[in-house]
């Protein structure tokens, strides 16, 4: 197994990125279904539904067991249609984060769409296409066209929060770790670093068919800051609010 190189810049308060996280910093904005940085023009969904309902169960002791979805799209089985709870925006935009963090093109436009609201799909693909692009080149990888063989990127959730916003919205916060490999004939090590992002999710009515209502990431009207980066088991991820996710670690 080749060494895993971790990005030393866990905490974002610490001052000025280097070159690259600043171009990070950038791309994150458009990188989640509705994560397209036009939010001043995009219209914030306010559904007029009854507010999301807070689940009794959603933790055991402080960790977080996310809600299932109700069933899975497209060829790679993206998660969709997540109950109307705080808990199930949670998860979608968990299931979001993870799904539109991709060296893919297609995969991330699939994801975009999915976790966007209809009237932002085409936003949406243009984001993905931009977020890809900006991950390619943070790992050192061809911008456009064909990957190297066995070059890959997953984006695992490893700790959540999240607080509701208003009817039927939650601010959800979600902490990732990222983990890369720049091809079979790459000799240095795995890429490996942990990213925050706030989400903030609506209820959107109808969204998967006739009275099949489902979770979409909207822009945030206010500014909201990330919480500080933290690894799971140590005191900065419990000060930083964080709980862990419950289950099984997937395997590697």
């Amino acid at each position: 197994m080749r060494p895993v190189a971790e990005d030393p810049g866990l905490n974002w308060d610490l001052g000025p990125p280097p070159r690259a996280r600043r171009r990070m910093l950038i791309v994150v904005a458009s990188i989640v279904g509705a994560i397209l940085v036009v939010a001043g023009v995009w219209q914030i969904l306010r559904p007029k539904a009854s507010p999301a309902a807070v689940s009794g169960s959603t933790t055991a002791g402080d960790t977080v067991l996310l809600a299932p979805p109700s069933g899975y799209e497209g060829a790679a089985g993206y998660p969709v249609g997540f109950p109307r709870t705080e808990l199930g925006a949670a998860s979608a935009a968990a299931a979001a984060l993870e799904a539109a963090w991709t060296l893919d093109v297609e995969q991330a436009e699939q994801a975009a769409v999915l976790y966007a609201p209809p009237d932002q799909h085409d936003a949406a693909r243009a984001g993905a296409r931009e977020a890809v692009t900006g991950w390619r080149e943070i790992l050192g990888l061809p911008r456009e066209g064909a990957l190297p063989e066995g070059a890959a990127m997953r984006t695992r959730t490893i700790g959540i929060q999240w607080r509701p916003r208003g009817q039927d919205q939650v601010q959800v916060s979600v902490l990732v770790q990222v983990t890369a490999t720049k091809g079979a004939q790459d000799t240095g090590p795995t890429y490996s670093s942990p990213y925050a992002m706030s989400l903030l999710m609506a209820w959107q009515p109808g969204m998967r068919g006739a009275n099949q209502g489902d979770w979409v990431n909207i822009p945030d009207p206010l500014a909201t800051s990330v919480p500080r980066v933290a690894l799971p088991g140590t005191p900065e991820f419990t000060a930083a609010g964080w709980k862990p996710i419950s289950g099984p670690a997937p395997a590697q």
